[in-house]
C-alpha cells in the first residue's frame, strides 16, 4: 500500500505506509501544490539527490496524518483522540517554527494524540547547513515518541559513535585525548551517535507531522486568552489553541514579545567564526574506518572533522576573529577564496588538517559568525512556552543545538499528557522546570569547550606574540624554542582523564539521569532497551579493539 503524493513538479512520488518498505517508486504525471498545508511528502531523492546542495525539498499536502494516527494507537493501545491525558477533547497545539525543534514538538504532540498545526514561515525547504550530528541522548529521546524515525536514521546515516573520537594536537597530529562514546550507549540502551543528512531528517520529519505542518505562515504574535492562546500570523490570520510552542529559532518572535526584546534578540558572540564545508577526503593520514569525531586544537584555532558516509568528510575550521564579518578573514582581502585562506591560516598544522583542506573546492566552503543565547529561565508566558533555539540555542562544539531540542519536545510532550487541558500552564512550568537546568549545563559545558579548544598550547611560550612588547616577546620565541610541554596542557590531560566519562554520560544519557541532575527519568526507564537497537537490526556493530580508545604515554605525552 502506498500514499500517493502530489508536489510542485512533474512527478508524482509514491510514498509506502509504515507498513512496507520505504523505497520510493514514481511515474510521470501532471502535479500541483493543492494546499499550503503540508505533509509528509517530500522531493528528496536518495543517494547522489540527497548530496546535490542544489536540490530543493518541497513537501505538500495529501495525505500522511494517518500513518501517524496509526502508530499513536498501537504505540499506546488505544485511540490516538483519547490519550490527552484526560480521558476529554484532543488538546489543540500550535506550533512557531517548522525546523528541527518545531517539527520534533509537533511529532512528539502528535504522538500523544493533540491536535497540531505547526506554522513555517518558509514556502519550501531548500538546502542549507551540512549534515547534522545526532548523538544517543537525542536519538533516544526521538526513539522514545517516534522509534520508527530512529530507526530510519540509524539505517541511513553514518554511525560515528563506535570508532575512536578525541582531541589531538593540530600541529602534530597527535592525540591529546581519546574518549569512547559507546560507554553511555551501552550502559542505557541507546542508539549509537550517527550523522545523517539535515535533508533526509527534515524529510523524515516533515513526513511523521503529515498535514499538521503549514509552511509560508510565520507567527508574528500571539495572545493569552481565557480558554488559551490566540495566534496572529504575518498575514492578519488568527488562530485559537490551547497552547502556542515558540520554537521559531534564536530570532524568535515569540521570545521578542515574551520577553519584550524591543532592542532584538540578546545574542553574544561567541569570540569566533566558523568556516565549513564537506569534502571528498582522498587523504591517507587519516583511517575513516576507525575514527569519527576529531578535534584539532591550537591557538586561537580549532578544526574540527567528522565522517558523514560516502567517503566524505564535514569540517569546522573555528578561528578567533572580530564579529560582524569586517575582518580582513571575513572580506578575503588577502587570498581569492575562503579555502585558500584556510590553507594559508593552518599552514603549519598536521597533513590531517591540510588534506581536507585541499580536498575541499573553494566554492564550498561558507562562513558564518557563532552566536549563543545566555541561559535565562524566563521560558512560560502563560499558555505560551519556549523551545529548541528559542530558549537554549548553544554553540556546535558539542553537537547539542538538534539534539536539546529534541529531548525538549519529548518532555514537553509527556507533561502535557500528564497534565490534560485543563492544566496546560501547570505542565509548560514542569517542563520549564525539568529542562532549564540540563540546557543550561549543555550551554555551559559548549561554551566551555570553544574557550579551552582555543587557549590550547602545546609548548611553553606557543602563542601569538603581536600584543607583547618587544623583549618580552623574544624572550617567549626562545622558551618555545626549547619544546618544553605547557604545563596547562598536561593539567588538561589529567582533568579529562579524571571527567571525561561523567560528562559523556551527562551528555549522552540526559534523559535517563533523575531529575534533579535535569533528567526526565524517574527510574523506570534507566535499563530501557529501546526499539531502535543498540547494536540495532540494520547497524552491525564496529569491533574496534578496547586498547584503541586507551591512552598511551604519561600525561601530555599521550599519543
Amino acid at each position: 500500500m502506498h500514499l500517493k503524493i502530489k508536489v510542485n513538479s512533474s512527478v508524482e512520488l509514491y510514498r509506502p505506509c509504515p507498513s512496507t518498505n520505504f523505497a520510493r517508486r514514481s511515474c510521470s504525471s501532471r502535479a500541483s501544490v493543492s494546499s499550503k498545508r503540508h505533509t509528509a511528502a517530500s522531493c528528496l531523492g536518495s543517494g547522489a539527490s540527497r548530496r546535490n546542495p542544489a536540490f530543493r525539498v518541497q513537501h505538500v499536502c495529501k495525505a500522511s496524518q494517518q500513518s501517524s494516527q496509526d502508530f499513536s494507537k498501537s504505540s499506546s493501545g488505544g485511540e490516538a483522540s483519547s490519550s490527552n491525558g484526560s480521558g476529554s477533547r484532543k488538546l489543540k497545539v500550535l506550533v512557531a517554527g517548522g525546523g528541527i525543534g518545531g517539527l520534533s514538538a509537533g511529532l512528539a504532540c502528535l504522538r500523544q494524540g493533540f491536535d497540531v498545526t505547526i506554522f513555517e514561515k518558509v514556502e519550501e525547504y531548500k538546502p542549507f547547513g551540512g549534515p547534522i550530528q545526532l548523538q544517543c541522548n537525542a536519538l533516544g529521546a526521538l526513539d522514545s515518541f517516534a522509534p520508527e524515525l530512529a530507526e530510519k536514521i540509524t539505517t541511513i546515516g553514518t554511525i560515528t559513535g563506535d570508532r575512536v573520537n578525541g582531541l589531538l594536537d593540530g600541529e602534530t597530529g597527535e592525540w591529546f585525548y581519546r574518549f569512547d562514546t559507546r560507554k553511555p550507549c551501552h550502559k542505557h540502551g541507546l542508539p549509537l551517535t550517527t550523522v545523517v543528512s539535515r535533508y533526509d531528517l527534515l524529510d523524515f520529519l516533515c513526513e511523521a507531522v503529515g498535514p499538521a505542518l503549514t509552511t509560508g505562515s510565520r507567527v508574528a504574535s500571539y495572545e493569552n486568552t481565557k480558554h488559551g492562546v490566540r495566534v496572529t500570523l504575518e498575514d492578519g490570520t488568527l488562530h485559537e489553541g490551547d497552547l502556542l510552542i515558540g520554537a521559531d529559532g534564536i530570532r524568535s518572535n515569540v521570545r521578542a514579545q515574551m520577553r519584550n526584546e524591543v532592542n532584538g534578540p540578546p545574542l553574544k558572540y561567541a569570540g569566533y567564526a566558523v568556516y565549513t564545508a564537506v569534502c571528498d577526503y582522498t587523504g591517507v593520514h587519516t583511517d575513516t574506518s576507525k575514527t569519527g569525531y576529531q578535534v584539532w586544537l591550537g591557538p586561537k584555532q580549532y578544526f574540527v572533522s567528522s565522517d558523514v558516509g560516502d567517503g566524505r568528510q564535514q569540517y569546522y575550521a573555528f578561528l578567533d576573529v572580530p564579529p560582524g564579518g569586517d575582518d580582513k578573514w571575513a572580506k578575503c582581502e588577502d587570498w581569492p577564496n575562503y579555502r585558500d585562506m584556510l590553507l594559508d591560516r593552518f599552514k603549519d598544522w598536521c597533513p590531517a588538517v591540510l588534506e581536507r583542506l585541499e580536498c575541499t573546492r573553494p566554492e564550498d566552503v561558507e562562513r558564518r559568525d557563532v552566536n549563543d543565547l545566555a541561559p535565562d529561565p524566563r521560558w512560560v508566558d502563560g499558555n505560551v512556552v519556549l523551545l529548541g533555539d528559542a530558549c537554549h540555542a548553544v554553540q556546535p562544539n558539542l553537537g547539542q543545538g538538534g539534539g536539546q531540542a529534541i529531548e525538549s519536545s519529548f518532555v514537553l510532550a509527556e507533561e502535557l499528557a500528564k497534565a490534560g487541558p485543563g492544566k496546560v500552564n501547570a505542565a509548560l512550568h514542569a517542563y520549564a522546570r525539568k529542562r532549564f537546568i540540563r540546557s543550561a549545563a549543555i550551554h555551559g559545558l559548549s561554551r566551555m569547550a570553544s574557550i579551552l579548544n582555543t587557549t590550547y598550547r602545546r609548548y611553553l611560550g606557543s602563542e601569538p606574540y603581536d600584543f607583547y612588547p618587544g623583549p618580552i616577546k623574544q624572550m617567549w620565541r626562545q622558551i618555545e624554542r626549547l619544546r618544553l610541554t605547557h604545563p596547562g596542557r598536561m593539567v588538561g590531560q589529567i582533568a579529562m582523564i579524571a571527567t571525561m566519562d561523567l560528562v559523556l554520560e551527562y551528555v549522552g544519557a540526559g534523559l535517563y539521569l533523575p531529575p534533579e541532575l535535569g533528567g526526565a527519568s524517574t527510574g523506570n526507564r534507566t535499563h530501557r532497551v529501546p526499539r531502535c537497537q543498540v547494536p540495532g537490526v540494520s547497524a552491525p556493530k564496529r569491533d574496534i579493539p578496547k586498547e584503541e580508545f586507551a591512552m598511551q604515554g604519561p600525561p601530555g605525552l599521550a599519543k
